[in-house]
């Protein structure tokens, strides 16, 4: 079978060896079809060390398919170079979901070395429960929930050993520097003197989970007014500045809102004879939760015609005879590779009837997937905290 979207793997005794020869087929032109479909791979409990690591993030690097990796319950590696390795991969890849739960032999060593380096803007998911964590590397895990390469949607942390008052100080850094987790959990059952007795921790934790709670859902709030502001500026954008016989890149503002109208089209209003502070007055109000820098990527991407998205060859109807001749795809046209089991390919069409597409879950996934790589990529998947809601 040549088209696999999920590999399970998981306790299959792979080991090392058994993991650089999976990725070295992966690798090769035999496993092309597999490699450029291939979605989620979950190789669970499988003895995966420092070679096996370096084989997947040879597989990861630069890899826009992949979505989704478990690696739990692996022992993996406390090697500060096969870390860098790793993480660098990591952030040149489409990866949303990486889980490292119950990898007890990380502990803190993997934490220092794999946090501070992680940048990826598509890492939306990221478990690292039970790795055996302690209190010293809580202040790695402020930094980086307070950092802008932090785009997680949801962290999780528990059963390690951070104590309350770890747990309380990333609660209080996503409170003030954090707007795009959703989902957080960092309970942990490790007590130390300084914690109180039962009932302090108790009420000291109700209070935590009460300001995550409420944070959380800020984010929640926050995030959804971001996304819906930046899909609808797109589409006024694309109406305002969007010129037929350019195809040059737009590389700021002034040049798009400056342009001159030399399209074949006549147009009934110059939007961009208006004074540039009008102009950016209108987009601020029409997108009042993205911040100026956000609706200028958004400005420049809708402005540049390249972005367009092209326009398949399907199938066509050659009429004049007594019965329509169906023409099909030229063999010739190679087939792009798949973008994840919910993004097709360009010669991707939904065989569904026209009366079933809008519950067709394939399809509505593509269209999400699609909606968020976007966002992703204009850089508007979260609030950016300088504009008003």
């Amino acid at each position: 079978r040549g088209t696999v979207h999920r590999l399970f793997l998981g306790n299959s005794g792979l080991g090392d060896a058994g993991c650089v020869r999976l990725f070295e087929f992966l690798n090769s032109p035999a496993g092309r079809e597999c490699r450029e479909s291939l979605t989620e791979l979950f190789l669970t409990q499988n003895d995966i060390g420092s070679q096996g690591l370096l084989a997947v993030a040879g597989f990861l690097r630069n890899n826009t398919v992949l979505r989704e990796l478990c690696l739990s319950g692996n022992p993996l590696t406390r090697d500060a170079k096969v870390i860098a390795e790793f993480v660098t991969a990591l952030n040149s890849s489409r990866l949303c979901t990486l889980q490292l739960l119950h990898c007890n032999l990380l502990s803190d060593p993997f934490v220092r070395a794999f946090l501070p380096a992680l940048a990826s803007p598509y890492l939306r998911h990221l478990d690292m429960s039970a790795v055996n964590m302690s209190r010293a590397v809580v202040p790695i895990i402020v930094d980086y929930v307070k950092s802008p390469w932090c785009r997680l949607e949801r962290l999780q942390c528990n059963a390690n050993s951070l104590t309350l008052p770890g747990a309380r100080m990333i609660i209080n850094a996503i409170q003030r520097f954090n707007h795009s987790l959703g989902k957080v959990n960092v309970d942990d059952q490790h007590t130390v003197e300084d914690d109180g007795d039962t009932e302090e921790r108790a009420i000291a934790w109700q209070e935590s989970w009460r300001i995550l709670s409420n944070t959380t859902h800020r984010n929640l709030v926050y995030k959804t007014e971001v996304r819906g502001n930046a899909l609808a500026l797109l589409r006024y954008c694309r109406a305002l500045y969007l010129r037929s016989g350019k195809r040059q890149h737009p590389r700021s503002f002034a040049s798009v809102s400056n342009r001159n109208r030399d399209s074949c089209h006549l147009e009934p209003f110059q939007f961009s004879n208006l004074p540039t502070e009008l102009q950016l007055e209108v987009i601020a109000f029409l997108a009042p939760a993205l911040s100026h820098q956000q609706r200028m990527r958004i400005v420049l991407y809708a402005a540049d015609i390249n972005t367009l998205p092209r326009i398949s060859s399907g199938p066509g109807v050659q009429h004049g005879r007594s019965k329509p001749l169906i023409r099909g795809r030229s063999p010739a046209v190679e087939r792009k590779p798949f973008e994840g089991s919910w993004r097709p390919p360009e010669w991707w069409e939904c065989q569904c009837h026209p009366d079933y597409r809008s519950v067709c879950s394939c399809l509505r996934r593509w269209k999400r997937e699609r909606r968020d790589m976007w966002l992703t990529k204009v850089g508007c998947d979260t609030w950016e905290g300088n504009c008003y809601l």
